[in-house]
């Protein structure tokens, strides 16, 4: 495999004042590719440093976000110039881009923007369709490969898709790395592993290639993300697709109703995608949540086709006039309760004319917990035509990550649902697995 490196530039990536995803999304594309990551370090807006990072280690490969705005902390192509022994030198067809840039948003363009024109001498320009810095991509004198694109994730993003992917399938010999990606929600790590490595131990001795299957276990809580990649073995033997597949029947019989799915697709589009194809619609009723759990729907291009809509009835008085659940309810049971979920659900099913509606009221703290019903309690209630199902569950955490967990394990409570009622099923569906409208 060929070797990778990551370099990512800016003070706010040290501070903290900036969260680096651009990190995650790198390496997650390379791996992909087929590209052994094997060093990734983020460095401040100074000319020695990055120099000296994208020059300290020996790779095939050097991916570097960030550095190529107009002021004057910008300063990547200057310092990789300078490592590739080059001047900097104006490009005119990226100056011109830059200026149409800023005519098609009717805005003057500021002289200091020009900067981001100059580029290392010789270089292969990447364009930017969606912003004005340009990206670019050169060879250093040591044999690396060195690639540079914008810290803004959705430049980054698509000029890495667009412009650097291509390039590198074209320059590198890039292996085909079969994977599959296993999603779990109701299993910690550890509980899954005591189930899945005896699998995977028996299914080594069968074949070099599955003995030379690599695991991954990653958590994002509540979920458990399953990775196996057929990584080259003795004499370059690697699994095939059809072998890695061969895991999923005795991982669903592992693994139980906690597994919902293979491949790329999230829960919330694998949830939107079965009530399509079930021809049901789907609605919402949050509390605790404020929200969440129809943000996460309404982030996927054609959900209108599914999703009627939500309610974000936090005020008790939301849930009696919106909601229709009775004022005696909520005062013999209170808010988080079960009979308060329940009437939550059915109301918004009622009110906003959908086939199945979920519903949460929960407590997120700091505040408001009792012994009873301490911080971390959540009644949820999916209701449909066949009736109302209740489920409490307990959730630790700060406010924020319970109100994240309380919307997922939402969109699996009605998955669950649709599973018993036969209408969704485990099986593997990509990212763009769920094809709508672009509203």
């Amino acid at each position: 495999m060929p070797t990778a490196q990551i370099l990512t530039i800016g003070d706010e990536l040290l501070s903290g004042d900036t969260v680096n995803t651009n990190l995650a999304f790198l390496g997650e594309r390379l791996r992909q590719l087929g590209f052994e990551v094997v060093r990734a370090l983020s460095v401040r807006d100074r000319i020695p440093e990055i120099v000296a990072a994208i020059g300290e280690v020996s790779v095939d490969l050097c991916l570097v976000s960030g550095g190529l705005g107009p002021t004057s902390d910008d300063l990547t192509a200057e310092a990789v110039a300078l490592a590739a022994g080059v001047p900097l030198v104006r490009d005119a067809a990226s100056e011109a881009a830059i200026a149409a840039m800023f005519a098609a948003m009717g805005r003057p363009m500021p002289d200091i923007n020009r900067k981001q024109a100059d580029l290392p001498a010789g270089c292969d320009v990447l364009q930017n369709p969606i912003g004005t810095a340009p990206g670019f991509a050169v060879g250093l004198p040591r044999g690396s490969y060195v690639a540079c694109m914008p810290g803004v994730p959705r430049e980054m993003k698509r000029m890495m898709t667009e412009q650097i992917e291509p390039r590198l399938r074209r320059r590198f010999a890039l292996p085909d790395i079969p994977r599959r990606i296993y999603r779990l929600i109701g299993r910690g790590e550890s509980a899954v592993a005591v189930e899945i490595e005896p699998i995977l131990a028996a299914a080594r001795a069968r074949s070099p290639g599955l003995a030379a299957v690599y695991l991954h276990y990653r958590a994002a809580t509540p979920q458990v993300l399953l990775i196996l990649e057929g990584l080259a073995g003795e004499g370059g033997a690697r699994a095939t697709e059809e072998e890695l597949r061969s895991f999923d029947a005795p991982f669903q019989a592992a693994l139980g109703s906690s597994l919902y799915g293979i491949g790329e697709a999230e829960l919330e589009v694998r949830v939107l995608d079965a009530c399509r194809l079930a021809g049901l619609t789907l609605a919402t009723a949050e509390s605790c949540t404020g929200g969440q759990v129809a943000a996460r729907l309404t982030a996927i291009a054609g959900s209108s086709q599914v999703f009627q809509g939500g309610v974000v009835a936090y005020a008790n008085g939301v849930k009696t006039a919106v909601l229709g659940v009775a004022e005696d309810t909520l005062q013999t049971h209170g808010a988080v309760s079960e009979p308060v979920a329940r009437a939550m659900a059915e109301g918004a099913r009622r009110a906003l004319s959908a086939d199945v509606a979920v519903a949460i009221t929960g407590i997120a703290g700091p505040g408001g917990g009792t012994p009873e019903k301490p911080v971390g309690t959540v009644d949820f209630a999916v209701a449909d035509a066949e009736g109302c199902m209740h489920k409490r569950v307990q959730l630790w955490g700060d406010r924020a990550l319970i109100q994240h967990v309380a919307g997922i394990v939402a969109l699996k409570l009605v998955w669950d649902r649709l599973v018993a009622r036969g209408l969704a099923r485990v099986c593997e569906l990509d990212a763009a697995g769920f094809s709508g409208d672009r509203r």
